[in-house]
Formats: C-alpha cells, sequence, structure tokens
C-alpha cells in the first residue's frame, strides 16, 4: 500500500472515529444531564423532563395541603386517591418516612434522602431506591410543631437512564479516552510504518557519511514509495562501493605503473647512457667495438620507443580515443600471414597452422587484430623454457562465431597469474627482469581491442605443459556477403 494511501486512509478514519466518538460523549453527556432516554430528547428543550398529567396534579394538591394544613399529611387516608393514579409519593417529617408508595422501600428512602431546603430552591434530583433510580420534585415545608416536613412525586427511570445517571461522567469519560487510544494507536502504527524505515535510511546514510560503505540495507515489507526509495539507496551504495574499490585499483594501478615506468624506462636509458659513455671514454677502442656498442645503444633505443607507443595505445584505448577502421577480414588469410611472419622472427620455433577449407570472415579493423595475434606470439615465445618451442595457430568454426586460438608448450601460468593476466600492468615474471622485459600491458591491451570487436578472450594453462589463449570473433553472415 502506497504511503499516499495509507496516509488518506487513516486521516479518514480518525475523522469518522472522532466524530462517533464526540457525538456519542455529547448524547451520553446530554441524557446523563436531562434524565431523559435518546428517544426523548426531542421531546424536551429543557433539562428536566416533564411531569404527567397524575404526575403534576398529585404534586400539586400535595404542594397546597403542605402550605394550607400540613399535619393532614400525616393521615394515611389522604393518600388513598392518588395511589390509584400509580403515581409514587413520598412523605416524611424530619427523618421519618410518614408514608411511601407501596412499592418503595422506606429504609432505602431513608438513606438515600435529599436534604431539606425550606427555600425550594432545589426541587429536582435523582434518588436511589434499592438500586432503582428515581426522578423527584420536592416540597420542603413545616408541620404545625414546627417539625420539618417534605413531600415528593417520584418518577421511574429506565434501567439504562439509571447506569447513565450514576455512571454517566465515568461512561463520558471512558469513550473521550479510548477514543483518544484508538486515535493514538493509529496514528502511532502509521507513523511507525513511515518514521522507522527513514530513521534506517537516516543511519544508512550516515554511515555512507562516515566511509563505511559494508554494510546492507534492509528493504521494508510491502511495496511503497520508502520502500523503493531504500531498495534504489542500496542499489546506490552497491554501485558506489564497487566505484571506490575500482577507483582504489585504479589508484593502485597508477602506483604500479608509474614504478614499471620507471624501471622499465631507466634500464634502456641506463644501457643507452653506458655505452655511449663507453665510446666518449675511449673503452670501446675500436671500430668494431664502437660499432657493437652503437648497435646494442640503438637496439635500447627501439626497445624505449616501443614500450613508449605501447602505453600511449594502452591510454588511448582506455580513454575509447583510438579509432578503429573496420572491414572485411579473411580470417584464413591473416592467420596464415601471421604464420608466415612469425616463421621468420622466430626461426627456431615450429609453428603449425590449423586452418579450415572453408573461408571465414569477419568484420574487423585488421592491422589491430594482427597486433593481438602477433602479441600473444610474442609472449608465447617471451616465456618459452622449453628447448624446441612449438607454438599452434588454430581457427575453428562454431555456428556464427569463429574461434582462434593460439597454443604453446611453454612454462604455463599458475592459478594465482590465470586471475590476473588481462589485468593491466601485470605480468607472471614479478621480478620485471630484462629478459623478458614488457610492460604487463600486452595482454590488457589485446583484451581492450578484442573486445572493441565485440568478442571474447580468455586464456587456460597448465603448469609445465603450455598456454591456449583463444579469441572469439562473430563471422559475417552469407547473406551480407551476397548484398
Amino acid at each position: 500500500m502506497s504511503i499516499k494511501l495509507r496516509f488518506m486512509l487513516s486521516y479518514i478514519a480518525v475523522i469518522i472515529l472522532t466524530g462517533a466518538f464526540l457525538t456519542s460523549a455529547f448524547f451520553l453527556g446530554v441524557c446523563t444531564l436531562t434524565g431523559a432516554s435518546p428517544g426523548q430528547l426531542y421531546k424536551s428543550a429543557t433539562l428536566q423532563r416533564p411531569l404527567s398529567t397524575d404526575e403534576e396534579n398529585a404534586f400539586l394538591e400535595l404542594k397546597m395541603m403542605a402550605k394550607s394544613t400540613p399535619d393532614r399529611l400525616l393521615e394515611y387516608q389522604n393518600f388513598k386517591l392518588l395511589e390509584k393514579s400509580d403515581v409514587q409519593i413520598v412523605v416524611r417529617k424530619n427523618d421519618t418516612i410518614v408514608y411511601s408508595s407501596s412499592d418503595l422501600s422506606k429504609k432505602s428512602l431513608l438513606v438515600h434522602q435529599p436534604d431539606y431546603e425550606l427555600n425550594n430552591i432545589n426541587m429536582r434530583g435523582t434518588i436511589d431506591n434499592q438500586g432503582d433510580f428515581f426522578r423527584y420534585i420536592k416540597f420542603d415545608y413545616l408541620y404545625s410543631d414546627g417539625s420539618k416536613g417534605s413531600v415528593m412525586v417520584l418518577q421511574p427511570e429506565n434501567s439504562y437512564m439509571e447506569v447513565l445517571q450514576k455512571w454517566g461522567a465515568l461512561i463520558v469519560g471512558a469513550i473521550l479516552l479510548f477514543g483518544v487510544l484508538v486515535i493514538g494507536l493509529l496514528s502511532y502504527f502509521v507513523a511507525r510504518s513511515v518514521i522507522r524505515p527513514i530513521v534506517h535510511l537516516k543511519e544508512g546514510a550516515e554511515k555512507i557519511e562516515a566511509g563505511n560503505l559494508d554494510f546492507e540495507m534492509e528493504e521494508p515489507k510491502g511495496k511503497n514509495e520508502i520502500s523503493t526509495l531504500i531498495a534504489t539507496f542500496e542499489k546506490m551504495r552497491i554501485r558506489l562501493k564497487k566505484s571506490l574499490e575500482v577507483q582504489e585499483q585504479y589508484e593502485n594501478n597508477r602506483k604500479e605503473l608509474l614504478s614499471n615506468i620507471s624501471h622499465d624506462l631507466k634500464t634502456p636509458i641506463t644501457s643507452i647512457v653506458g655505452y655511449i659513455e663507453g665510446i666518449q671514454d675511449g673503452v670501446a677502442n675500436t671500430p668494431e667495438k664502437q660499432a657493437k656498442y652503437l648497435e646494442i645503444a640503438h637496439a635500447k633505443a627501439k626497445d624505449m620507443n616501443a614500450l613508449i607507443d605501447e602505453l600511449f595505445l594502452f591510454s588511448k584505448l582506455d580513454l575509447h580515443k583510438e579509432p578503429f577502421y573496420f572491414r572485411n577480414v579473411d580470417l584464413n588469410a591473416l592467420l596464415a600471414q601471421v604464420a608466415e611472419e612469425s616463421e621468420l622472427s622466430f626461426a627456431k620455433a615450429n609453428f603449425e597452422l590449423v586452418i579450415p577449407e572453408e573461408k571465414l570472415v569477419t568484420v574487423a579493423d585488421r592491422d589491430k587484430l594482427k597486433r593481438v595475434l602477433e602479441n600473444l606470439i610474442q609472449n608465447s615465445m617471451k616465456y618459452m623454457d622449453k628447448a624446441q618451442a612449438n607454438i599452434r595457430i588454430q581457427l575453428e568454426k562454431r555456428e556464427t562465431d569463429a574461434i582462434i586460438t593460439i597454443h604453446d608448450n611453454g612454462k604455463g601460468i599458475s592459478d594465482n597469474g590465470m586471475k590476473a593476466i588481462f589485468d593491466r600492468f601485470y605480468r607472471e615474471e614479478v621480478s620485471r627482469n630484462s629478459t623478458t622485459g614488457g610492460s604487463g600491458l600486452g595482454l590488457s591491451i589485446a583484451k581492450q581491442i578484442v573486445e572493441e570487436h565485440g568478442g571474447e578472450i580468455w586464456a587456460t594453462s597448465k603448469l609445465g605443459i603450455g598456454t591456449s589463449v583463444s579469441i572469439k570473433l562473430s563471422l559475417k553472415k552469407k547473406e551480407e556477403d551476397e548484398a
């Protein structure tokens, strides 16, 4: 349920409950004050319920008798006619009940009798008679001997009105209290369902502000705006954590790059300076030695230039600023050319070319793809530890893809190395000695070039047996060739 709908329903419920509680309290309060039942409220405009005709006639007759001949009220026969009309009458003298209707308890009347008021200001009230409530109207007077006397006409009340008369104030208070509790609990649970997730979100934001990303945001139950917000916040935390991890890796790589560049550039520069100083100092004192020193210095300078070119290419590939020129490439012909040139470059190695009879064509940047293959062969020869190097260059067709595999019989790569060989600046030879050379960017550059072609590159290796590096490229469809 959405938060908007939840709040709307809670507001409607609060309004309805408040109206119901206030209406109930109002009617109960009015009933308590007036002594009227809810069905009789509209009949009475005063706070007291009117007397019936018989009750009014009986009260007026008793009142006139009390004013003119009060002692007659002590005689029982004077009430016989009044009793026939079912009017409840009570006559008292001081603290004695002189007369009461037959269904009234004198003992209970004595316990709950009202006080005397000869000024007759408060003539009406409520009296309890053995648990039954009665409305009374009384008139106080004096007997001839100076004793106090009263006449009362009683009106029986309904049973539920008796309860209201006795407990009305408590009932009204209880209803109001119950209403406040219900509305309070309703508001609390609605607010709790909103505030708790917000507090949870606040705690998560504070952890991120403190630099702590190693936690997980618990998504609340149900689907609403806040649960969606927390889920989005959790995705943001994960992405931020990964971004920081990548940034940290980039920073480590940058530091490693500076270290590796310093090492890889310093070595040839030191050699070049040494050989040139040898010529200057006369160490190379013959034309043959001078020529040899110059040849070595020239080779070191070429190595350094190749290293700088590789770093420059890697930088442009990493920034996606290296242009690619795609066209149809015959993979059979390309591999045949690479195998032929490699035999000339590495005369002592045995190269085996395995290609299908069917011509396989892909859309690629031929020069960059050729560079990847040459780089893989150079790596195989660079880390070769066998007297006889065997390199197999293989091309296979698999449904709509071509698989190119360069396999060697070198020393292989460790399990830890297999996890990182395509990482930038990684070299299996951690000492970075000058015999193997390289910047550790070759396979990383190869991976970037292959991925720019929409392909995949992977490697398998066994220590002491050899390494295989495979490249998958999409083949061009025959329909496209015909078109």
